[in-house]
């Protein structure tokens, strides 16, 4: 008889291996409730996530295909997801759930409790992954977040439409305000105390001053500025990194952000245009601001155009969710394999053989 331990791990391997023999793994997208609301998701990304059949994967719409589908990927944002979990899963008992963390950066518990529902966990912010670790899903691998409120065609038109437009000198700082958050008292800061900022805040319970706006609207806020600042809620590389990219922006990194040169490679952050700043305090901020605006003006449309293609070509929500599919496809050939696995630099939970980040 299988040790305790074993018994889920074998489980995986199982499900993995019964779908060797298909041409296509069929998959579906689902994001959680906590997205829907603020329509965060391109409206079109059906027709994006067809083209994924090239590479052997056929997208398959939750409502009308749920008993085909061998994968759900399902987009965790820090909330307590076991019950819409357990629903999706006694829609189709035999798919494979895959969950993608959005915030594994904070929330942990409630983050923990969706791990516990799915099969595999992937995990945004690779600096506060390991948590996620435990014995009944398998802990996959690092996967970033990225821009994701349009798709690639929406953001190629928008960016050829009115990316050589007039843009602000102002530092753009448009932010959530969180209550829990280092950055709030800083943003408040800025607010009152840095006349070259558009500080844009928004409370944690209405979001509506960006989401009220449709996806054209959302990206021409983007356009509107030559640079922005990116800072963190914790240590977190977040998505406006690669929104303020996509609009062909320099952008003004904060320090800690332990993730940044794991996704884009220093060489290339400096290629682009991401100044990486060595404090926080505002007369930095105030330098690098000027040096910001001097680096865009000097690189004129062919460098914004460059931080945009740089952002359509690899770092768009169709990128990563292809990144996840390749991985699940990984398993299922048996290139990698779950396991058991705990030491002293380990949390007891299943992981992957032969898996790293850059797969």
């Amino acid at each position: 008889m299988n040790e305790w331990k074993n018994v889920r791990t074998n489980q995986l391997r199982e499900q993995l291996s019964a779908r060797r023999q298909k041409q296509f793994l069929r998959f579906t997208f689902l994001p959680s409730k906590d997205v829907k609301s603020i329509d965060y998701f391109p409206r079109s990304l059906t027709s994006e996530l067809k083209l994924l059949s090239q590479n052997g994967f056929e997208y398959v719409p939750w409502a009308d295909g749920r008993d085909e589908c061998d994968i759900a990927i399902f987009t965790a944002h820090g909330s307590d997801n076991c019950a819409e979990l357990l629903q999706i899963r006694s829609l189709n008992e035999n798919m494979l759930i895959a969950v993608w963390f959005w915030d594994n950066h904070i929330a942990q518990f409630y983050n923990l409790k969706t791990a516990l529902m799915a099969d595999l966990a992937f995990v945004s912010h690779n600096y506060n992954g390991a948590y996620l670790a435990n014995p009944m899903s398998a802990l996959a691998r690092h996967v970033p977040a990225c821009s994701a409120q349009w798709t690639r065609d929406e953001a190629s038109k928008l960016f050829n439409s009115a990316g050589n437009g007039r843009r602000s000198d102002k530092l753009l700082v448009n932010y959530v305000a969180y209550d829990f958050s280092w950055r709030t008292p800083l943003l408040t800061k800025l607010k009152n105390e840095f006349p070259e900022a558009e500080v844009l805040l928004m409370p944690n319970n209405d979001r509506s001053r960006y989401f009220k706006k449709n996806a054209e609207e959302r990206f021409q806020e983007w356009l509107g500025y030559k640079a922005s600042l990116l800072l963190p809620v914790d240590y977190d590389l977040s998505t406006r990194i690669f929104d303020a990219l996509l609009a062909g922006q320099v952008v003004l990194a904060a320090p800690m952000i332990p993730d940044l040169d794991l996704v884009i490679p220093p060489d290339t952050q400096k290629r682009l245009g991401i100044l990486r700043l060595p404090d926080l305090e505002l007369a930095t901020i105030r330098k690098f601001t000027e040096q910001a605006i001097t680096m865009f003006d000097d690189g004129g449309y062919q460098a914004s155009r460059a931080r945009h293609e740089f952002i359509l070509g690899s770092h768009m929500l169709f990128h990563r969710i292809e990144t996840i599919l390749e991985f699940i496809r990984a398993a299922v050939k048996g290139h990698i394999a779950p396991i058991f696995a705990a030491n002293e630099q380990m949390q007891p939970g299943i992981y992957f053989r032969g898996a790293t980040n850059n797969q």
